[in-house]
């Protein structure tokens, strides 16, 4: 076919390109020099099919297209067609020109690396290239660069856009893997991440598990029972969530009791009394044999049951709890055996916020920040976990300017904390709020996170991370659960006479004497020396026998 347009009225970068075959510069000229003159044909006709619908004289997706149609008009076949796109696909990784039309219109992307890294994208990782190149493979690269290539046309990354990338649920873990380790501190990540979590979950074909109520299994007349009290829970003497929870699990005690007794389910004196035998044969620690029979005295009380039920309950309960008061209790035991004060407890998070970094796996570095931040908190503010993890980032935990500030009612008293937390937390909470984020996306981060939970999951869109996720952490890490900082303040407090036994009960926000004495049994000392004492006493019975 003629063209109207001569090679000399081509643009200038096509007329360089060419000049470029025929000096043998460009990195195709051993090929390209034979196929001169068809490449000259094809961006002439590109050209001249840009001229007459009145486009752009340059390679994109509009002008391919034109020049397809008039081929096709022409009576071009599908091969003759497939062979011009080649010439303009060559053109495109040469210059950069084109190049989207370029990446879609060919079924494989076989681009030499040196083309790939020419582009303007790969500038800020010019110190990698090597490395890159030698650990990657080629096919990785190009799908990086194609991605790279694709986020320009995009503000920000949002989920909708990332599903948007064409990539399978494998190339796009692949994909996140290699973003994150040649950018680790860019937003983005954190987005592919969820992505890319998302997708592997949609493979499995798994539904979502919605979370049943603490009551779902109870049978008639418990199940409608704890509904109602329930629904009082907001108001006036209404029983916490947490109690609520606790007493299910009472009730769900009483039910085996009486299926096991070939008794009715409901509770009697004489299902009560099933019930405490019930507890007695457990293989359970004093006290949380005494808690069970409060939890049930609890229900019969809210409930409207016979005060004779109640009084028989807690009559077993405070002998229970008079008889509890010679054990040892366990995490007396294990702070005999691991022994943690708070200053302790507090380095250990400033070593895990320090080495996060040199962790290679991105859970393991994730994981340890937000495990540091916990700590950190829970050493000035000891809260229970379930507040520490449903805490959301602009509601009960916000950012200013100064740091960072506490607005929250606790789930189990309802007892309200106000205030700006120390200063020291900051570099910890800015840490979890970040993850692997540079310092300088602080407030977009913030600003996207506001009503997501502050110790949230990234792999599940920011939910809270699990009930037991917490407490197997710390144990792992320093062989106690969340519960011990409690203890561990009211020992600072005990051995230091300057301090009043009030101030550890507003920082750990007991709204009762009781709750006060619980945890002040005994200071650091006498507790670990009794411990080492039981533990002596045990090892000589063991070899006794």
């Amino acid at each position: 076919m003629r063209y109207q347009t001569t090679e000399q009225e081509l643009p200038a970068r096509m007329r360089r390109f060419l000049a470029d075959i025929d000096a043998s510069r460009a990195y195709f000229s051993d090929t390209l020099i034979k196929q001169r003159q068809h490449i000259s044909s094809a961006l002439r006709g590109l050209i001249d099919a840009a001229k007459l619908d009145g486009l752009p004289l340059q390679l994109s997706q509009q002008t391919a297209q034109a020049f397809t149609s008039r081929l096709e008009r022409e009576g071009w076949a599908p091969a003759s067609i497939a062979c011009q796109h080649g010439y303009l696909r060559k053109y495109a990784y040469e210059t950069g020109e084109g190049m989207d039309w370029a990446l879609t219109s060919g079924r494989f992307d076989r681009r030499p690396l040196a083309l790939v890294f020419r582009a303007a994208h790969w500038a800020p990782y010019r110190s990698l290239l090597d490395e890159i190149e030698q650990g990657c493979e080629a096919s990785l690269i190009r799908l990086a660069d194609r991605w790279m290539r694709y986020r320009k046309g995009f503000p920000t990354v949002t989920e909708p856009m990332v599903r948007g990338f064409k990539a399978d649920a494998r190339s796009l873990s692949d994909l996140t893997t290699f973003m994150g380790a040649i950018d680790p501190e860019s937003p983005d990540n954190i987005v592919l991440q969820q992505v890319q979590g998302k997708r592997r979950n949609e493979g499995r074909g798994e539904p979502a598990r919605k979370k049943q109520p603490p009551w779902h299994d109870l049978h008639q007349p418990f199940h409608l029972e704890v509904q109602v009290l329930m629904q009082r829970a907001q108001k006036p003497n209404g029983l916490s969530a947490e109690r609520i929870k606790a007493i299910c699990s009472a009730l769900r005690r009483l039910e085996a009791a009486c299926r096991k007794r070939g008794l009715a389910i409901e509770l009697t004196m004489v299902t009560a009394r099933a019930f405490a035998e019930e507890v007695f044969d457990a293989d359970l620690a004093t006290r949380s044999k005494a808690a069970y029979c409060d939890f049930l005295a609890a229900f019969a009380r809210h409930a409207g049951y016979s005060g004779e039920i109640r009084a028989a309950l807690m009559d077993t309960h405070n002998a229970l709890k008079l008889e509890a008061g010679s054990d040892l209790r366990r995490k007396e035991i294990a702070l005999a055996e691991h022994p943690l004060d708070l200053v302790g407890l507090a380095e250990t998070a400033r070593e895990m916020l320090e080495h996060a970094s040199e962790q290679d796996d991105i859970r393991a570095r994730r994981r340890d920040v937000v495990l540091a931040g916990a700590m950190a908190l829970l050493c000035k503010m000891p809260l229970r976990s379930l507040d520490l993890r449903s805490g959301r980032i602009g509601q009960e935990f916000r950012r200013d300017s100064e740091g960072w500030l506490a607005a929250l009612e606790t789930s189990k008293t309802g007892e309200r904390i106000d205030g700006r937390l120390a200063s020291c937390l900051t570099p910890y909470l800015d840490a979890v709020l970040l993850m692997d984020v540079g310092p300088q996306h602080l407030w977009s981060i913030y600003h996207q996170r506001v009503g997501t939970a502050l110790f949230g999951n990234p792999a599940r869109s920011w939910k809270p991370f699990g009930d037991n996720w917490l407490w197997d952490n710390m144990r792992k890490r320093t062989h106690h659960g969340p519960h011990i900082v409690r203890t561990l303040i009211y020992d600072a407090v005990v051995a230091d006479d300057d301090l009043d036994l009030r101030v550890a009960q507003a920082l750990c926000g007991h709204g009762h004497e009781a709750s006060r004495q619980f945890y002040e049994i005994n200071a650091d000392r006498y507790r670990r020396e009794e411990g080492l004492q039981r533990l002596i006493e045990a090892e000589s019975r063991a070899a006794a026998t």
